[in-house]
């Protein structure tokens, strides 16, 4: 048997930073788009590869060019390669013999959810090649808890519920429980929406795991700052979904651009020379408002144009050295998987 699964990534994640451990609740509306994070699932990984075809499993990353084996699932240690994947065939309690090869669409670093995505097909095609039927709320709280149950890592919640679900999601959160909306957004916006939003990859994100730190500090000392911009943060998730739901489009322009200016203020090194540059670039050919996605200090941002500069937009940004326009299509799916008919 063959499965194969996929999941959107999101973007303009109005509120992030909300929806973590730290900050206990928070308020997120995002953008699933078509990118997606893939899984192939294959019977038999041993056979014509010189493997037995005892193993439980072959693990491999196509796009990264990596593969694991897995002998025993109950000796499986983390700390190497693939370990998103190793931390699903052991949450899973996956046995019998498979190949399970994973790839994404999105750069590496970009700030979109991609490992969320990632995660999110491998637990849809893994349940589903086990004839398990997971249900979405489901496959996003177990992708979740790969992160940060099995590896120890911090990891909001709003990534793998937007893959999971996607379309225009606005969640309330009281960490690690997620409720859960996808707006009904009129049609003709979201076409609208979509001409006007330009995705621009700025190279892989140089935010470290220190900086995370920085702001959890910040955030769990009470200084005033960091406590102000996470209200702004909620409150810009509800302006967003206020403005989506009315078909505001400059109420989008002043949630996107609020949301921005306070994830900033968490922490200086959010933003960098090069991004200021490029939002210089952008506001000079027509941007009205822009973001970057997921934490900042690299990875991809997100712009909306003034209506009939979008053209313009895109070819001024990707005449940036080192930058790349991707596509940027809303995605209506979650996740989905099927079985190979051959």
């Amino acid at each position: 048997m063959i499965v194969r699964s996929r999941s959107p990534v999101r973007i303009c994640d109005i509120g992030g930073w909300t929806d973590t451990r730290f900050a206990k609740r928070g308020a997120v509306l995002n953008l699933a788009v078509s990118l997606f994070g893939h899984c192939l699932v294959e019977d038999r990984p041993g056979n014509g590869n010189g493997h037995g075809d005892d193993r439980v499993a072959v693990l491999r990353a196509l796009d990264l060019g990596v593969d694991v084996s897995i002998e025993d699932v109950a000796k499986i240690e983390y700390g190497g390669a693939l370990d998103l994947l190793k931390a699903a065939v052991k949450r899973l309690d996956m046995s019998g013999g498979f190949r399970a090869s994973v790839w994404s669409d999105a750069p590496p670093g970009s700030g979109v959810g991609s490992s969320a995505a990632v995660g999110v097909s491998l637990v849809g095609a893994l349940g589903h090649f086990a004839g398990r039927k997971m249900p979405p709320h489901d496959i996003a709280k177990t992708a979740q808890a790969l992160e940060t149950q099995e590896l120890g890592l911090e990891c909001g919640v709003q990534d793998q519920y937007a893959s999971a679900f996607g379309g225009v999601c606005f969640m309330e959160i009281e960490y690690p429980r997620v409720e859960l909306s996808r707006l009904p957004v009129a049609p003709s916006f979201l076409w609208e929406l979509e001409e006007r939003l330009v995705l621009v990859y700025v190279g892989e994100s140089r935010l470290s795991d220190a900086v995370h730190r920085l702001v959890i500090q910040r955030y769990e000392a009470a200084v005033p700052e960091a406590v102000a911009a996470m209200d702004t943060l909620r409150g810009a998730a509800h302006a967003m979904k206020d403005a989506m739901l009315g078909e505001d489009m400059a109420g989008v322009v002043e949630a996107i651009n609020a949301n921005w200016a306070a994830q900033k203020s968490l922490h200086p090194d959010i933003t960098n020379p090069s991004i200021e540059g490029l939002f210089e670039t952008a506001r000079a050919h027509g941007a009205a408002a822009g973001k970057a996605n997921g934490a900042g200090g690299g990875g991809t941002v997100t712009f909306v144009a003034e209506p009939g500069r979008e053209m313009k937009l895109r070819k001024a940004l990707g005449e940036v050295p080192g930058c790349v326009v991707l596509p940027c299509l809303i995605c209506q799916e979650g996740v989905r998987s099927w079985v190979v008919r051959e």
